[in-house]
């Protein structure tokens, strides 16, 4: 909070040593936000956190979805499944919307259940496959992703070693910088 003026964070499990969740910082005023449950079962809790952002001279708020699925496939079936159930109920089809966050996705099936909302990954646009974030030290894996709609994607990075984070976190941050787009 002494960083990021503004900030939403979804708590998903308390547990002995502390607790995990999604955050979602913002420079701009966050106007809305809400934190839902989408475990897909008892041994994994998930959270999907949902915020509406207030960008100065935007006609209408920015919808940003911070997300972190299951390790199986039915789990992460399901969990898009509430994804797409909430873009449908909160988000106007115009608005524009980046949804990001691990999405434990080594065989590249999200985007299935995101094609039809306008969606599109930065990393699929920019380098033509979902970056590699995992692990952190050396990325192989494609767990995490960054999906936008109503954006130009100008650029888009992973960001590796102990420099970038691997200190604080075993997944390599991606990171974008996007333009908006007249939807």
């Amino acid at each position: 909070d002494t960083v990021w003026p503004e900030f939403a964070y979804g708590q998903n499990a308390v547990y002995p040593g502390g607790h995990h969740g999604n955050a979602i910082l913002s420079k701009h005023r966050i106007t809305r936000w809400e934190n839902e449950d989408i475990s897909a079962n008892p041994a994994e809790q998930r959270g999907m956190l949902h915020c509406e952002i207030a960008i100065p001279n935007w006609d209408q708020p920015l919808h940003c979805i911070c997300i972190h699925l299951g390790l199986f496939a039915r789990w992460r079936k399901k969990q898009l499944m509430a994804v797409r159930d909430r873009i449908d109920a909160m988000v106007p089809k115009e608005a524009p919307l980046i949804i990001a966050g691990d999405f434990n996705d080594w065989r590249q099936k999200a985007g299935n259940f995101l094609h039809d909302k306008k969606l599109r990954e930065v990393f699929e646009h920019v380098n033509g496959s979902p970056a590699r974030s995992y692990p952190s030290v050396l990325p192989l894996l494609r767990l995490d992703r960054i999906y936008t709609r109503g954006f130009h994607v100008q650029h888009a990075e992973v960001h590796t070693g102990k420099a970038d984070g691997a200190a604080v976190s075993d997944h390599a941050a991606l990171s974008a910088i996007l333009s908006l787009d007249s939807l």
